[in-house]
């Protein structure tokens, strides 16, 4: 079925959307890890027969896809119990606030994250922040433990969004445990490389552990959480206090079938290839006169410190996106309140799901880092045709990252709307995403 077609024939300005999203994702690179590719068969799950709500007992068949679904997370991530009802991180950290701690507790938190969550008069909590060595640019474990020690936490929670590097779960579990402490661990950016095991795991360290299932898991947007089974009654009946029923069936379908997807080979060297192309990206980063901080990268991540640019990180983010590159600005806080780094930080993992390769990469980050260093129009101009380049013969889904059966089946249609049907007015959308190339 072409979807695109059919709506053309019938309401222009859905299709106008449509047609505009398409030559966006097409036509443009994503480095921002929560933005990716959903698996194609996961996205064709989601649009069958169990999107109908006629029979006068859902839940039944509900609550036997979400028992399959929780089971196979449990099994995936070698975990003890699993929530599979929140729809957003969001709305999973606040469970966990919930569940685990009371009013007034103390929480230590890396770069004070999950307290932008807490936004109602029931979540307020004593939050203390830790972070890396503003000199080294890593976390020192033993500042940690100290810090630890004097505030007496009732709650850690680690959350490397803007961390480059392996975290030592098994240090962080014996600091926890050294005085009494819950340790919540959010791997929303890494829990898809951490069941490849490219990037250590938090299980069995932590208590509990949090993370999304779209962008590194190419899954539906949801969210799940693991946790020992001492804390199971207690994270579930504060789901279902909170308003969280349930998820779709056909999100949890897709999720189970994504699930089983990750167990392949080609999941596994997709993961491995995300490191090495954030590996190469950073090295073409440093050629083209970035300074990345923490000095290099161990993970999906690499982040440039803007000092070394001739912008803000806000301002290299909207630049980037102008040529056709998305990335995300962020401020990177340290131990210390008076010291924190703005920067411009890029995930591998969307540009690696559609097929982009190292030395691809490494051309992207040298010519990213010149354009940064020096905004000018040769500078745009080189990256803008790179990005062109590169983006003419891409998917948005490379079938080197599926396996046999599921592309022999989907027959080369590797997205929501088909590949064929990007190839209509290809010249014309490219021309109007690239104009400054083509005026120039």
């Amino acid at each position: 079925m072409n979807l695109l077609n059919i709506i053309h024939g019938f309401d222009s300005e859905l299709y106008n959307f449509y047609e505009s999203e398409l030559e966006r994702q097409y036509y443009s690179l994503s480095f921002i890890p929560d933005e990716n590719s959903i698996s194609p068969l996961c996205s064709a799950t989601m649009g069958n027969v169990l999107v109908n709500t006629q029979h006068s007992t859902p839940y039944s068949n509900g609550n036997f896809i979400e028992k399959l679904t929780a089971k196979r997370v449990c099994e995936l991530f070698n975990g003890e119990h699993a929530n599979v009802k929140s729809l957003t991180i969001e709305a999973a950290s606040r469970v966990v606030f919930q569940a685990l701690v009371q009013r007034g507790d103390t929480v230590m938190s890396l770069d004070l994250r999950k307290k932008e969550h807490c936004n109602s008069e029931s979540l307020v909590y004593h939050f203390v922040n830790f972070g890396l060595d503003p000199k080294t640019q890593h976390l020192d474990y033993d500042a940690i433990e100290k810090s630890v020690a004097e505030n007496k936490p009732k709650l850690i929670v680690v959350s490397p969004i803007n961390y480059p590097q392996p975290i030592d779960y098994e240090r962080f579990g014996k600091i926890a445990s050294s005085v009494g402490a819950i340790l919540w661990c959010d791997i929303s950016q890494i829990a898809g490389l951490v069941t490849a095991g490219v990037m250590p795991s938090p299980l069995p360290h932590a208590d509990v552990v949090t993370f999304t299932t779209q962008g590194a898991l190419q899954g539906p947007h949801c969210s799940i959480i693991l946790c020992k089974k001492r804390f199971s009654s207690a994270i579930d009946r504060a789901a279902v206090s909170s308003g969280h029923s349930g998820l779709g069936s056909s999100e949890l379908t897709a999720l189970a079938v994504r699930l089983q997807e990750m167990q392949s080979i080609e999941y596994k060297n997709y993961c491995k290839s995300v490191v090495d192309n954030a590996r190469s990206l950073g090295k073409g980063l440093v050629d083209g006169g970035m300074r990345l901080i923490g000095g290099d990268t161990n993970s999906h991540f690499v982040i440039v410190d803007t000092q070394s640019c001739g912008m803000s990180g806000r301002g290299a983010m909207d630049s980037l996106a102008d040529c056709g590159i998305f990335a995300r600005s962020c401020t990177i806080y340290t131990a210390d309140p008076e010291v924190k780094f703005d920067a411009v930080r890029f995930s591998s993992m969307p540009a690696t799901t559609r097929g982009v390769n190292i030395d691809d990469m490494y051309r992207l980050g040298v010519l990213i880092g010149k354009f940064l260093a020096s905004p000018t129009p040769e500078n745009e101009k080189k990256l803008l045709g790179l990005v062109r380049d590169l983006t003419l013969v891409l998917p948005l889904f490379h079938d080197r990252w599926l396996q046999k059966v599921v592309k022999n089946n989907l027959g080369g249609n590797y997205s929501f709307v088909g590949n064929s049907d990007s190839t209509q007015s290809d010249q014309s959308k490219i021309a109007r995403l690239f104009k400054r190339v083509t005026k120039s």
